[in-house]
Parts: structure tokens; sequence; C-alpha cells
């Protein structure tokens, strides 16, 4: 299918649960989310992969330039983000886009230990703003308790394969905070390459801290795939 504002072919296709060594990467379902809503309010994991949204900031009329305003949102964000029968409807209406196959939630995963019914997280492969849909940007979060078993690295290693050879995307930009080397030194491992810093909504103490930008194309990602399989 061809992108209308880019002009770019693009498989749309339906995702699919993906398999690796380790791991399972199933299509979600409603049964296993509230335990990832469990590890995403975790503070060690959500700081760094869930920066505040936008419209925290309008309707408290807070500022991402200032330190104190920024500490402000997040307080308010994870208050809301703590509240699980808040939190409840938009699962399950994110559930509903998935099933769906509705693109802004098209290719999420659940990431499960193979074999077992134990999820230790998630990773996406989201439209990126304002960007056509064949150029996409990636995340994940894994549970602390599983963390630094290269399960990360399996899962993305797989989606990327799936998304440049199957659906066909073309990029992937993404970020992480400068302070968060665990995330991108996950991205360079994969063959992304460093493009620049930009200031991103994340902070730590007084601080306003450098996000770290990344790109990846299939050529890269090939690339450094024969690489790590070899």
């Amino acid at each position: 299918m061809i992108d209308k504002e880019s002009g770019v072919y693009m498989n749309k296709i339906n995702f699919k649960n993906l398999y690796t060594e380790r791991l399972e990467l199933r299509i979600p379902t409603m049964k296993e989310q509230y335990i990832l809503w469990k590890i995403l309010i975790n503070e060690d994991i959500n700081q760094y992969y869930f920066p505040t949204p936008d419209r925290i900031f309008v309707k408290n009329n807070l500022s991402k330039d200032n330190i104190e305003d920024l500490k402000n949102a997040r307080k308010i964000f994870m208050k809301q983000l703590s509240d699980w029968e808040r939190q409840k409807p938009f699962y399950e209406k994110k559930i509903e886009y998935i099933q769906m196959q509705e693109d802004s939630q098209k290719y999420t995963w659940s990431i499960f230990l193979k074999d077992t019914e134990i999820v230790i997280g998630q990773i996406t492969c989201q439209p990126k703003d304002n960007k056509p849909d064949n150029i996409r940007d990636v995340g994940w979060f894994i549970d602390t308790k599983y963390q630094g078993q290269g399960f990360a690295t399996e899962a993305a290693l797989t989606v990327l394969d799936f998304m440049f050879n199957e659906v066909e995307i073309t990029d992937i930009y993404t970020g992480a905070a400068e302070i968060n080397p665990a995330s991108w030194k996950i991205m360079e491992k994969l063959g992304f390459e460093f493009v620049g810093t930009k200031k991103s909504s994340y902070f730590k103490d007084n601080e306003i801290l450098i996000s770290k930008e990344y790109h990846c194309n299939k050529e890269l990602f090939l690339n450094r795939k024969n690489k790590l399989l070899k």
C-alpha cells in the first residue's frame, strides 16, 4: 500500500505473535494488562519510558522549560497513572483498538517468558508524531526483576525484523534519556545511529535531562542483525 503523505510503499498487514529463543511476543489481551500496569507504575521503569503527556502541561498551564513545572506535572500525572480504576478504561480502549487493527495501536506486543503465562513487559513500534506511517518510533519496558538478562534486546531484534521485512517500514526514529544508558546502548547494539541530542521533558533532581536521538533503517538493522546472529 502507498502511504499518501510520503508516497512510500508499506505493507498494511495484521500483526501476529512473534517468538524468540526465550520469549513469546503476544498480541495483547486485557488478561495481562493489570500486571503490565503494575510493572509500569514502578518509578524505576516509568521515569524514562513514559514521559508526562502534553495534556497535563496544557491543562495546568505548566511549562516544560521550568524544572518546578516539570515536577508538578509529573506529580499530577503519576497520581493519575497510579489509579487503576482511572486507567482501566484506557487499557480497555487500547485492547479494543488492537483487536480492530487500528493503526495507532497496531504494533504492540506483550512480552511473555516462553511457554509460560509470566508477562515481563511490553514492546511497541508506533507511529511517529507528524511523520508518515512508514516512519516509526520504538519503545519497550521490562519488569525490573528481569532486566539485565538480554530480554529487551531479544524482543527488539525480533520486532525490528518483523517491521522492516514484513511490514516494510523504512525508518525508525527514537530516543532515550542520556542518563539512561540501559536503553540507548541497546539501540546502538541493534544498529541505530546516533543523530544528536535534544532537551527532554525528563528530569532528575533539579536538572532537565538531555535525550539522545537515534535513527535506524532496514540496511543498518540487517547489517547489525547479521553480526549479532553469527
